[in-house]
């Protein structure tokens, strides 16, 4: 995928949102770029990063969010779910400080036991980006 390609599926997937965040929190890596795109298009002013230590099957958030988001609207964004399992991750830790958490990423992969609440299509192999 190129960098146009990427852009123009990254609006495709913004003009299926129709939830209005608070603010957006990206996974990294894969969900920094999404998601300042994302932040820009729904004008969405705070957004965040959350950072995931993979080790097998286990998924560590390795960054907090410090902001108070009690109460708080949160789009998680990722690029592609292969589990899905920092996702799951991401959203647990949010709900747990009091947010209310919807997910967006680009593409799930048909393998994936978790869904996001928006996404472009299921695919079945591993989408490579530009920044990879």
């Amino acid at each position: 995928m190129n960098w146009d390609t990427f852009a123009e599926e990254t609006r495709k997937l913004g003009k299926k949102i129709d939830y209005v965040p608070d603010c957006i929190v990206a996974v990294a890596r894969g969900g920094v770029v999404p998601a300042m795109i994302l932040s820009r298009q729904l004008n969405i002013q705070d957004t965040y990063v959350l950072k995931v230590r993979v080790e097998g099957n286990k998924r560590t958030i390795m960054a907090e969010v410090f902001a108070d988001i009690s109460g708080k609207k949160v789009l998680v964004v990722e690029d592609m779910l292969e589990s899905g399992k920092s996702m799951d991750v991401v959203k647990e830790y949010l709900e747990s400080k009091g947010a209310e958490v919807k997910t967006a990423c680009l593409y799930i992969m048909r393998k994936t036991k978790i869904k996001s609440e928006f996404y472009l299509r299921e695919i079945e192999e591993k989408e490579r980006f530009p920044w990879e």
